[in-house]
């Protein structure tokens, strides 16, 4: 179940750009919201600086998109 919640939020979050420019500016309400479990918590609080990147990464990270 948990997992399934953040492979959903994840993939909501990388196909909308409104979720993820909030995500970036306010996570802490994004997270209240959707109302997450504290293990789950802990985990998308990790990958917010992933998840709300703007821009592709540098071409030195090419591997990110393999």
């Amino acid at each position: 179940m948990e997992e399934q919640q953040i492979q959903d939020f994840v993939h909501r979050v990388s196909n909308d750009e409104a979720l993820r420019k909030e995500l970036a500016t306010d996570p802490n309400s994004v997270i209240l919201r959707e109302s997450f479990s504290r293990r789950v918590v802990q985990i998308v609080l990790r990958l917010v600086p992933h998840l709300a990147m703007d821009r592709l990464p540098e071409p030195w990270l090419d591997w990110w998109s393999h």
